[in-house]
């Protein structure tokens, strides 16, 4: 029988026994997160802007707009990681992974090119459409990217490692994505134009790094698990999926935590416009939190030491929650008050970027351990049934991020309708002391009260490290 060859990277036969694979092949892997974090911040952060403020288009409206396609989700990721399920002994997971950069890049661009119709709910219908479009792509790459995560080793340390380093490249969409976009699309002119071109340059680098992961994944040998011969997304794999408790736990503390801080996301830019008066701080703090990710990144590493993944997750949580709240107390003087109560130089770069190294550190740590413990689930299953389910498990659990990123700007942006947020074209409304109370609350109280909530359900997870 001839050997099949191996790429540069590949794993040798010794690593392959051992469960350790190389750093190229964790590294091939990794780097998709930056194309798959620009995808998911970028449109929950920027495209509630870009339809208020350059659309015209009102916040309710703007809120089911993002609502309509994430809700599509619940359905699609898991049909798509079931497909893939089914697909994977003929064509492997590669070529989703591929076909899903490719398509994801090119509906990118599409979001932040729309005509400029004579009506809202024209435009609205714009977004609604081309995002649905745009999320399907995504969702040919981001279940895939989960799922196969799960089988490239046996080791459930080594599987930690494999997220971490996903973990890092994430930083770098964070600040690419959540940190420039805004101030890109301004340094392009801003309005209409700016934003059409920040989609181009956002699209292309998309495609380009979730590329490099198919390629990698591509290169790996298949995992060896036979599939569900039910069908993953037949009864037995659904039944299988439900009674998998600390899968369902997980996954459902994981909603409520990631609705919180979609919450956040609806209105962050609108925060710092409205109320801190400091836009350009975006670029701080996010650049900050991305940094502090790839910090956090070790630190919990080592804390898996000591320490179970279920007690860490809850630590990244609330230390997430008590820097949210923290903006409550924030504005546009912060940093006189810190200098006058300490007598130390405080500038408010140093003060936002501060708080923003912490926030995204905590974030980092909880997501870690989240993404850590759903593969530890789907290793559970296939060693309870002899199967692997990867694709359905991954499926739904993308479809639980997805649909919480959706629910989050549709609350938030019913919220601040009715505390009163204008919405208009330019962006230059004035805004009633009562709208701009609702936006503090809808930045900074009301995603920690949904984070800690989520606290109750991730203390029922039962699951050995």
């Amino acid at each position: 029988m001839v050997e099949e060859q191996r790429g540069p990277g590949s794993p040798s036969a010794e690593d392959a026994a051992t469960g350790i694979l190389p750093t190229p092949v964790k590294l091939g892997y990794g780097v998709g997160a930056v194309g798959g974090q620009i995808f998911r911040d970028t449109p929950a952060l920027i495209l509630p802007i870009y339809m208020m403020t350059v659309l015209g288009i009102p916040a309710w409206m703007s809120g089911i707009a993002i609502l309509i396609p994430k809700a599509w989700i619940i359905f699609c990721d898991p049909l798509v990681g079931s497909w893939s399920d089914r697909r994977r002994d003929s064509w492997g997971r590669a070529p989703f992974l591929i076909a899903g950069a490719l398509l994801s890049g090119l509906t990118f661009i599409s979001m932040f090119s729309a005509p400029q119709f004579p009506s809202d709910w024209m435009s609205a219908a714009y977004i609604t459409a081309t995002f649905l479009l745009a999320s399907t792509s995504y969702s040919l790459f981001s279940v895939t990217y989960l799922g196969v995560a799960a089988e490239m080793s046996p080791l459930a340390r080594e599987r930690t490692r494999i997220m971490a380093y996903r973990m890092a490249f994430l930083a770098v969409g964070v600040g690419i994505g959540a940190g420039y976009a805004l101030p890109v699309a301004n340094r392009f002119g801003g309005g209409w134009e700016g934003f059409q071109r920040m989609g181009f340059l956002y699209g292309g680098a998309c495609l380009l790094t979730m590329l490099v992961t198919g390629l990698t994944i591509r290169a790996l040998p298949k995992p060896s698990t036979p599939l569900d011969d039910s069908g993953a997304a037949g009864q037995g794999g659904w039944r299988a999926l439900v009674a998998n408790r600390p899968f369902v736990f997980l996954s459902s503390a994981y909603f409520v935590a990631l609705t919180g801080q979609a919450i956040t996301y609806t209105v962050f830019g609108l925060f710092f416009i409205f109320v801190m008066h400091r836009p350009d701080d975006l670029i701080v703090i996010n650049v900050a939190a991305a940094l502090s990710v790839v910090v956090a990144q070790p630190i919990t590493l080592w804390m898996t030491r000591f320490w179970s993944k279920r007690t860490i997750y809850m630590i990244g949580i609330v230390g997430w929650s008590l820097m949210s709240l923290s903006w409550a107390l924030s504005g546009p003087d912060e940093a006189a008050h810190w200098a006058a109560a300490t007598g130390l130089p405080f500038t408010q770069t140093f003060v936002m970027g501060l708080r923003g190294f912490f926030w995204g550190g905590f974030n980092a740590v909880y997501v870690l351990m989240a993404l850590s413990m759903m593969t530890d689930t789907i290793a559970w299953d296939r060693s309870q049934h002899g199967a692997t389910r990867s694709g359905l498990f991954a499926g739904v659990f993308s479809a639980v991020e997805k649909v919480s990123f959706a629910l989050g700007p549709a609350i938030g942006g019913v919220i601040l309708s009715a505390g009163g947020f204008v919405a208009d074209r330019g962006g230059g409304a004035a805004q009633s002391a009562g709208a701009i109370t609702t936006l503090v609350l809808v930045f900074s109280v009301i995603p920690a009260l949904f984070k800690l909530s989520s606290l109750a359900l991730i203390s029922r997870y039962r699951l050995a490290d």
